[in-house]
C-alpha cells in the first residue's frame, strides 16, 4: 500500500517568533485569551478532551443521535482509525519544527494548567485539531446530510486550542491541511469506503 502523507514534507515552516507573520498568531492569541472567561471559553476547556468518547459526545448534537462506543461500535472504530492515521501523519512534523507553545512564549498560564509542560515543543501542527478535523471529515462521509453541522463542530474544536493558549492559529491551520491530505489519501483505499458504509448502516439503523 502506498504510504500515508507525511506532513513534515509538505507543511511550511511555522511563523518565526517576532516576525511579521507571527503578528497574526499573536493577535489570535489575544483573541482567544479574551474568550476564556465566557461560555465559549468553558467549551474550549472541555475540548481539551482527547478520548474517543468525548468526540462521540461532542458530535452527537450535529447528527441528532447519542453516539457512544457501545451503541455505535462500527462508527467508533472508523473514527479511531481515521484519527490515528491523522496523528501519524504529523508525528515527524512535530519533531522537525519543534515549536514551543503560546503559553511558553507569552509566559502566561492557561485554563488547563495540568497539561502545561516547560519542555513541550510540539505546538506545530496541532494534534487535537488533526483529530477533530479527521473526525469531522469522516463523519461527514458517513452522514453527508449533516455536513454543515458536523464541520462546524470540527472547526470549533480546533479554535478551542487557540482559546486555551495551547496552539497558535497557524498550528491549527496547518493541522487542518495535514488532516485533509490524510483523509484524501484514505479515500483511495477500498477498505476505508467499506468501513464508511458499515458505519452508515449502523447509524441509520438507530433512527
Amino acid at each position: 500500500m502506498t504510504p500515508m502523507p507525511d506532513a513534515s514534507h509538505f507543511l511550511p515552516h511555522p511563523p518565526a517568533e517576532g516576525g511579521q507573520m507571527f503578528a497574526s498568531d499573536s493577535c489570535m492569541y489575544e483573541w482567544g485569551k479574551a474568550l476564556r472567561s465566557t461560555l465559549r471559553g468553558d467549551t474550549a476547556v472541555a475540548d481539551a478532551g482527547y478520548a474517543i468518547g468525548y468526540f462521540l459526545r461532542r458530535f452527537s448534537p450535529a447528527v441528532k443521535q447519542n453516539l457512544t462506543e457501545k451503541s455505535h461500535p462500527q462508527l467508533t472504530q472508523l473514527l479511531l482509525a481515521s484519527m490515528n492515521a491523522g496523528n501519524k501523519s504529523i508525528r515527524k512534523a512535530k519533531k522537525k519544527f519543534a515549536r514551543r507553545r503560546p503559553y511558553q512564549y507569552f509566559k502566561e498560564g492557561t485554563p488547563t494548567p495540568q497539561e502545561e509542560y516547560p519542555d513541550d515543543f510540539t505546538s506545530y501542527p496541532s494534534g487535537h485539531t488533526v483529530r477533530a478535523w479527521m473526525a469531522a471529515l469522516t463523519l461527514t462521509a458517513v452522514l453527508p446530510e449533516y455536513a454543515n453541522e458536523i464541520m462546524r463542530i470540527g472547526y470549533d474544536i480546533g479554535q478551542s486550542r487557540v482559546i486555551v493558549g495551547f496552539h497558535y492559529q497557524s498550528d491549527v491551520d496547518a493541522a487542518r491541511l495535514a488532516a485533509s491530505a490524510t483523509f484524501a489519501r484514505l479515500c483511495a483505499e477500498k477498505s476505508f469506503f467499506e468501513a464508511i458504509e458499515k458505519a452508515r448502516k449502523e447509524v441509520k439503523s438507530k433512527n
